[in-house]
């Protein structure tokens, strides 16, 4: 007996401190104990005090706390009845610690003849599980909405290849419903074709465990379809248990880049391939066909611009286009790859006789009058052409051969056509090579500035300087502008060679001011360093890192450039502007512009050009030109400079006209800098009474450009 309340004495002293809930009824539901945990939940005084009492009777001591008393009656009253256990999971109790969810265990208590006398509670604290359980609810409902909202289609398989899941977008991809889709193979709802290459790529998945990535194209519920796959393993355990597919609709976006793609290729005004797209194609032409190729170009374009406006040279542009388009056999390769030129390529019109054929039939369908907007036009065009491999043994030297005999016609006011005479081949090889010199020469810096002054009419004073570019070649000896400077634009080097101007000439100013000559640099532009849209950050760039004025630096622009310049030039121009950079319109006169296009221009300065400086006093014609110039840019508050002055009966007469400044071989011929220095001193000297006897420049016989 003894043993027996030791045992009891340590088993009612073990439920004491257990840190879970145990209380007993009896079968009226009047408590008979309960152990410390459970008097300090709910701030209860004593076991004493709740013996005799039921769950109603100690309400008030629960000082309102919140209890399901009807979902406790109802379980005790369950497992009095039924005799059996009875489990209330996740049951929300107020205690002294807030709301907590308990798993509440009620056991019958029985005596030794079975009959039921009390019940047994067990009261678990599980609001750390409760509350991971509903986190774990919620991120699985939200993964399933996420799962269901993206717009890609996802399809996951077992082992079987049986789809397990889906999401809401392949279902209406297929038009299906989850239960028609659960549990089948890939087989019973793609295309045979399609299946199978799905099947192919969950075979070698499953052999290699590495995800895979293709695309398919297929019709599936009458609709096509081009998707992106993206294929993965799903492994568990270290133990692949099925393949998971992500594949995104890709058909629009193909379709958007094939429109991309057609505007990247294609000329926008005239529909017709672009110069690059034209290029790359002769590159990738068969050598072992026979090909011809033909340039056109418009005669006089940016005079039609001049007269008519530049929206009716783009209509003559529009028109030539078609007009070839009809002319020429329908695989040939038709591209505009200049603003006024034309190129063909095409190998039913390989043989001279042929190419001789075609371009007849082109000077007599374009060279004629033209009615557009209630404008008659005098269209004329000139043609250049080649053949491989009858005159041209090199594919890559048909464009290079074509331009020179399109440059032979047009120099030729009496012959619309010219085809290629292997003669010149050797001119096209040396040029060649001389392309190749250049490119060195533009990478190495190798090209030299020489700088002829510009000075006050009236003073003498000098004012400025033309930087002009100069190359000394190694072999060849001095090459002069009018020849590289042709070559580099053609072969896309007039960018790079620019750049190497600009920035020599902003080191000679900045160096300049150092010794205290505090004059403007003036720096040539090819129209075609216009395309290049980090042009206005390089010259900021060079302007910043020299430390110059930007009032300093003036770039001169040909009027012929500005006559075919598009909104993009203009916009460069403007920013220009506001960077304090001086404007230039260089060789004015020369380009046919009208007079009143000067008020639309932002220019601080007209250069009228050599050739009108020329002829003063000898022709009326250009001596009323020149004067009038002068005078409208005088009203427009704009610089005249005169280029090309060589004497002083030009000088006076210019001076009378109050023009401003003067630049010519009267004063300067173009000098190196050291030689330029020296001259500036003797010049600053003496300029008041000055007698113009010009050094003797070395090589320098050759007319300024």
């Amino acid at each position: 007996m003894g043993s027996t309340n030791y045992l009891n004495n340590i088993l009612i002293n073990a439920i004491q401190h257990l840190p879970i809930g145990i209380f007993w009824k009896d079968i009226h539901g009047q408590y008979l104990g309960c152990n410390k945990h459970c008097l300090s939940l709910f701030d209860l005084p004593s076991e004493q005090f709740i013996i005799g009492k039921t769950d109603a009777q100690l309400k008030p001591a629960f000082k309102e706390k919140q209890l399901p008393t009807k979902a406790l009656y109802q379980t005790d009253q369950e497992a009095l009845i039924h005799g059996r256990s009875v489990i209330a999971k996740a049951m929300t109790l107020e205690t002294i610690h807030g709301h907590q969810q308990f798993e509440i265990t009620k056991i019958p208590l029985k005596n030794r003849a079975g009959k039921t006398v009390g019940l047994l509670g067990i009261a678990i604290d599980v609001s750390s599980k409760f509350r991971s359980e509903q986190k774990l609810q919620e991120k699985t409902a939200l993964l399933n909405s996420i799962f269901d909202a993206l717009p890609d289609f996802v399809i996951y398989k077992d082992m079987e290849g049986r789809i397990v899941e889906c999401n809401r977008a392949a279902l209406k991809l297929a038009k299906k419903k989850k239960a028609d889709v659960i549990g089948k193979t890939i087989e019973q709802i793609l295309p045979a074709s399609t299946a199978q290459a799905s099947i192919d790529y969950d075979t070698q998945l499953k052999s290699n465990y590495k995800s895979a990535n293709y695309k398919m194209e297929f019709e599936l519920a009458g609709r096509q379809v081009y998707v992106d796959v993206h294929k993965h393993p799903v492994i568990q355990n270290n133990k692949l248990v099925g393949t998971v597919s992500i594949s995104r609709d890709i058909k629009e976006r193909r379709i958007n880049l094939q429109k991309i793609a057609t505007l990247t290729k294609h000329d926008q005004l005239t529909k017709l391939l672009n110069r690059p797209t034209f290029l790359q194609s002769l590159e990738d032409i068969d050598q072992d066909s026979h090909w011809g190729m033909l340039l056109i170009d418009i005669k006089k374009l940016g005079q039609l611009n001049s007269n008519y406006g530049t929206e009716i040279g783009d209509q003559v542009l529009i028109h030539v286009g078609e007009q070839i388009k009809q002319i020429v056999p329908d695989d040939a390769l038709l591209a505009r790859i200049q603003g006024d030129r034309f190129a063909i390529l095409t190998n039913q019109a390989s043989s001279p006789d042929q190419l001789d054929y075609l371009c007849n039939k082109l000077v007599d369908k374009l060279n004629r009058q033209i009615a557009i907007q209630g404008h008659v036009i005098d269209l004329a065009v000139c043609i250049g052409a080649a053949n491989y491999p009858n005159t041209v043994q090199d594919t890559n030297q048909l464009l290079t051969c074509s331009e020179q005999a399109l440059s032979r016609s047009r120099k030729d006011t009496e012959q619309y056509y010219t085809l290629f005479d292997p003669v010149l081949e050797a001119h096209a090889e040396a040029d060649k090579r001389l392309i190749d010199d250049l490119k060195h020469a533009i990478n190495n810096k190798d090209i030299d500035l020489y700088y002829q002054p510009v000075v006050d009419a009236n003073s003498k004073a000098v004012l400025g300087v033309e930087a002009l570019a100069r190359w000394h070649h190694p072999e060849q000896g001095l090459i002069m502008p009018i020849k590289f400077i042709e070559l580099a634009e053609k072969n896309n080097l007039i960018g790079q060679l620019g750049e190497v101007v600009l920035e020599k000439a902003c080191q000679q100013l900045a160096q300049w001011r150092a010794q205290g000559i505090d004059i403007f640099m003036a720096v040539n532009l090819s129209p075609i360093q216009f395309n290049d849209p980090q042009l206005i950050s390089k010259i900021k760039y060079y302007i910043d890192y020299y430390d110059i004025p930007a009032h300093r630096l003036e770039i001169e622009v040909t009027e012929s450039a500005l006559l075919e310049s598009n909104h993009a030039t203009g916009h460069m121009l403007e920013e220009l502007i506001n960077l304090g950079v001086r404007l230039a319109i260089d060789d004015f006169g020369t380009g046919y512009c009208s007079l009143s296009y000067l008020k639309n221009m932002p220019a601080h300065k007209l250069k009228i050009d050599k050739s009108f400086v020329d002829e003063l006093e000898l022709d009326k014609t250009t001596t009323a030109i020149t004067r009038s110039v002068i005078s409208l840019a005088r009203e427009l508050n704009i610089t005249v400079t005169a280029e090309g002055v060589e004497k002083e009966s030009q000088m006076k007469w210019l001076q009378e006209q109050q023009c401003d400044q003067f630049q010519g071989y009267l004063f300067s011929r173009p000098l190196p800098s050291d030689k330029f220095c020296l001259w500036y001193k003797q010049h600053n000297a003496t300029h008041n009474n000055i007698t113009y006897l010009q050094p003797a420049e070395t090589n320098m016989s050759l007319p300024v450009l």
